[in-house]
Order: structure tokens, then C-alpha cells, then sequence
């Protein structure tokens, strides 16, 4: 690109150009002293890039600026003496200021119960903002067939009925199947009486130089995410590292995206999940997605303390995920878990996943019925809907070739039973 040569440039080291519908280049800067990444900022007015916003998170000093051409997320990091240099093409703006809201309700959070017949992964969060809108964090995968009509559902019995549905936010941790396909569904077959306002994500390029890696058919499910998204006409929001932006009574921080792992490898397409921090009514919350190991040293190394929160949604679904010392940070007494009970307890020797549980007083997982904590959260106060759906083992031996004894499924079938499930 032609405006990166008319630029004042450090020595710069690694490049990355890549094009996925739109053309992003990160460029980094190696051993950079804190007051050169302040000179060369006033280098970038001076060329004719316009302040967004500027913002500190934990020391680590993020500018978003902008020129008639591209958008620029400029940002140091002092634990690497790096900055990074995030060129993108203009997307839809975040809101960048906190506005008033008329208060209709509670704030709440909903850990939903996505359909785990099938399939032990996809999550979907719903939070119920201030005003009586949703923001809502991914959806489920393509095997929880019938969850887009279910989070629709949900979402109409908290509206009232002369009103549309309105998802004033709807986040995209990554562009994996279970995180994306009934999101993509919910476009194409339940918009009739709902309104989105924006679109937020950042998923990576499958132009990506590690692509090989990644799952075949992914690429397949994102394209027709990209395509149900264009028709809808919804503004997407490109997310970058530092940026912090609001939603009604929600203020969101990004803390990591693709972006901070260049040059790193990127062959695991779970460390190109975004991670955000939620902050509302004195309770903040940690959305790491199914950030891998390469974002939890990232995580780790910049923020540190920072992480520690009130809430925390269990990263890679308890899987192998973000690492023990990110858990020692984070220090959550609440943790949400999208999993099942049976594979969260099959997981248990993770060395992560018992540092997690070590810290939490309270563990929900998401299979056992829709969790509801209302913000402030107060210790024991969650509410737990009556768990709606249990594992179909005939179906799951059939397409995952695993099986238990008949005694483990009596018992397990007594437990849904006692949730409050119906066979």
C-alpha cells in the first residue's frame, strides 16, 4: 500500500499482508523505546491521520487514527518493547463514549444452554442490557440443529410482545463452526421480528499462511457466515487490540486478537479468537473465547493482574486453552463453562482447568440449563433454569464412535431428570 512509504518509519521487522475481503497489514516494530512510539505518533498526525481515541490498558498505550484512506491501531507494549502497526481498511465505528440509558431492566447475563445432544462445544452467552436489548456472544454448532429457533425463542420471551427483538450487539469470538453456524442461521431464517444493530468481530484470513492446518470445512461455514452477514446489511465492526467501545450500558476492552500472535504460528485457529473484558454495574468479566496457548502468553505478558475478575467464561470450552499462570490471574470466583459435564470431568487432569476450579466458588456449565446472574453480581445469587436438553448416546456413537456403560447413562439420565429435564 502506497501510504505506508509516505510514512516516518521505525527499522521495521516483520510484515504481514493478507486479504480477507479486506486488505489488513500489521507491521512490527522490535526494541522500541516508550518515548519513540509517542514521537512517532505525532509523525502520524503530522501525516495527516486524524486521533480516534486513545487508550491505556494496563500500561500498554493503544491510538486508533485514521486518514481518508485506512484506519490505523497503533499500540506498544511495554513488557515487549514491540509496537504494532494495524492497517485496515474503514469499517463500521464503535461507539466510542458512554451514553445514557433508560433503565427498563435488570442487567443480566445468561449462560445459554446450547444444544449439546450431539456435540459437546459451541457456546452462546446473552447479555440483557439496561434497555431491555441483547448482547449477544456467538451461537452454537451446525450439530445443535434446531438453536437458532431456541436463542430466537429465548430472546422473544424477554420482549415484550408489540416490540421487536433487539440484539443491539451481536460478538464473534472466531470464525469456528460452533461458534458461528446458528448465528448464521439466525440471519437466514428468524430476522422477521428482530433488529441487529452491529456486527463485532475479527475473524483471521483463510488466505492465512498456516491455513493448511485448520479444519477444510471451516472455511466453507464462514464463507456462508460472510454471505447471510452481507445480506442482512447489519454495520460489522472490525475489533483491534486497544480499542474500548461501548453498548448501551456495556463497556468492552479488547485485549487480543489474531493480530498480537503475528508472527507466531497460528496453526491451532483457536489463538485467532478475540478476547474481550466486559465491565457493568461494578462487575467485570472476562470473554477469552477458545483462546489457545499462543493468546494466553500474549494475555499474560501484557496485562497480568489486569485479568483478574469477577466472572470468567472458561476458555476452549475447557479443553486444552489458555494456560494455569492466565487462571492464576484471572482469579474468578465465578466461572462459566460451555461444555458438557460429561467431557468438562473427562478434562479434569488439565493442570488449567484445576487451577481454574481452584479459584472458583461457584461453576456453572452451561449443559446442565441456562445460568442467569444478574449484574452487580452478589456470591450465590445465579438462577438455573431447568436443564432442556441431554446427550443422545445412540447418535453420539454413531457419529463420534465413543460409547459409555449402560450403568454411567442410567446415572446421567437421573441427574438431567433431577435438573428439572424431560426425556
Amino acid at each position: 500500500m502506497d501510504y505506508f512509504s509516505k510514512l516516518p518509519v521505525f527499522d521495521s521487522s516483520d510484515y504481514l499482508n493478507y486479504d480477507s475481503g479486506d486488505s489488513v497489514f500489521v507491521r512490527i516494530y522490535n526494541d522500541v523505546e516508550e518515548k519513540y512510539f509517542y514521537e512517532y505518533e505525532n509523525l502520524l498526525e503530522k501525516a495527516g491521520f486524524c486521533q480516534l481515541q486513545k487508550h491505556d490498558i494496563n500500561g500498554n498505550m493503544h491510538f486508533t487514527l485514521c486518514n481518508a484512506e485506512v484506519v490505523l491501531q497503533y499500540y506498544y507494549a511495554p513488557s515487549e518493547k514491540k509496537v504494532r502497526l494495524v492497517a485496515d481498511g474503514y469499517t463500521a465505528q464503535a461507539d466510542v463514549a458512554a451514553h445514557p440509558v433508560e433503565k427498563r431492566c435488570n442487567t443480566e447475563i445468561y449462560q445459554f444452554e446450547t444444544d449439546h445432544s450431539l456435540i459437546d462445544c459451541g457456546m452462546c452467552y446473552i447479555i440483557r442490557c439496561a434497555d431491555n436489548s441483547f448482547f449477544v456472544i456467538d451461537s452454537a454448532h451446525f450439530y445443535s440443529v434446531h438453536d437458532n429457533d431456541r436463542i430466537h425463542d429465548f430472546l422473544r420471551s424477554m420482549t415484550p410482545d408489540n416490540e421487536k427483538i433487539h440484539i443491539s450487539g451481536w460478538f464473534l469470538s472466531h470464525g469456528h463452526d460452533d461458534h458461528i453456524c446458528k448465528c448464521t442461521d439466525y440471519l437466514r431464517y428468524n430476522m422477521s421480528d428482530t433488529v441487529i444493530d452491529k456486527f463485532y468481530y475479527n475473524f483471521i484470513s483463510d488466505e492465512h499462511r498456516d491455513n493448511a492446518n485448520w479444519d477444510g470445512a471451516g472455511k466453507g461455514f464462514r464463507r456462508s457466515f460472510y454471505e447471510e452477514v452481507k445480506k442482512s446489511g447489519v454495520p460489522v465492526v472490525k475489533l483491534h487490540t486497544g480499542q474500548r467501545f461501548y453498548v448501551r450500558n456495556l463497556e468492552f476492552e479488547v485485549l487480543c486478537t489474531h493480530e498480537d500472535i503475528w508472527p507466531e504460528s497460528c496453526a491451532d485457529y483457536n489463538n485467532s479468537s478475540t478476547v474481550l473484558v466486559m465491565k457493568s454495574e461494578n462487575t467485570k468479566v472476562l470473554w477469552p473465547g477458545d483462546a489457545s496457548a499462543e493468546s494466553s502468553k500474549v494475555l499474560e505478558r501484557r496485562y497480568e493482574n489486569y485479568l483478574k475478575c469477577d466472572i470468567l467464561q472458561l476458555s476452549h470450552h475447557g479443553h486444552h486453552g489458555t494456560s494455569a499462570k492466565f487462571y492464576e490471574y484471572a482469579a474468578s470466583p465465578v466461572i462459566l463453562c460451555p461444555n458438557t459435564e460429561i467431557k468438562i470431568n473427562e478434562e479434569d487432569h488439565i493442570p488449567a482447568n484445576k487451577v481454574a476450579k481452584a479459584f472458583a466458588e461457584e461453576f456453572y456449565i452451561s449443559a446442565n440449563g441456562t445460568v442467569k446472574l444478574t449484574l452487580p453480581y452478589t456470591k450465590g445469587s445465579a438462577e438455573i433454569f431447568p436443564d432442556e436438553t441431554t446427550e443422545n448416546f445412540e447418535g453420539i456413537k454413531e457419529l463420534w464412535n465413543y460409547d459409555y456403560t449402560d450403568e454411567f447413562k442410567q446415572k446421567h439420565i437421573e441427574e438431567f431428570l433431577e435438573r428439572g429435564g424431560r426425556l
